[in-house]
């Protein structure tokens, strides 16, 4: 996405921020849940701390990403 203060905005397909922090959300979860599914619970919890707590500490991003 152009001008995303991470990313170099050189990439070959721009995608809608919004769009793009549903996909890090599906792909993240998504892991907590398969982690959760294959029994490993205390992994898929302690996983589940972390990316909630990046989530909280990266609100400006979203912030970024959802006005984009």
């Amino acid at each position: 996405m152009p001008d995303d203060p991470s990313r170099s905005g050189e990439s070959d397909i721009h995608t809608p921020g919004p769009v793009r922090l549903l996909l890090e959300l599906t792909v993240f979860f998504g892991a907590v849940a398969g982690l959760n599914f294959a029994g490993l619970r205390r992994a898929a919890g302690r996983l589940l701390v972390i990316m909630v707590g990046y989530q909280v500490l990266a609100h400006d991003r979203i912030g970024w990403l959802l006005s984009h």
